[in-house]
């Protein structure tokens, strides 16, 4: 797995390939959740080439949609195959 985060102005987005597991969520909240916390208009996960994520990716996304919410910030996913897309609508990340 591999991930950039390029934050843009007032914006940041995350480029996620490869599976999503606990060493890669772990990392990425690393460095994603002190940015999120600076005056921000959105984040955008680019989903794209994430095959697959187990619970600690999603708990990820929850995590920073929670954030999100907490500094008035939108969050969006972008390219998600089908079979990612059901589990995050699953875990209620996407309605």
């Amino acid at each position: 797995m591999c991930y950039e985060i390029r934050s843009i102005e007032e914006r940041i987005e995350i480029v996620l390939t490869g599976s999503i597991g606990v060493k890669e969520a772990t990392s990425i909240r690393q460095q994603l959740f002190p940015l999120i916390q600076q005056k921000l208009d959105s984040v955008t996960f680019h989903l794209d080439a994430v095959p697959d994520m187990d619970s600690s990716g999603l708990g990820l996304l929850l995590a920073v949609q929670k954030i999100c919410t907490d500094f008035h910030t939108t969050v969006s996913f972008t390219g998600m195959h089908e079979r990612l897309k059901e589990r995050l609508e699953m875990a209620g990340i996407l309605f």
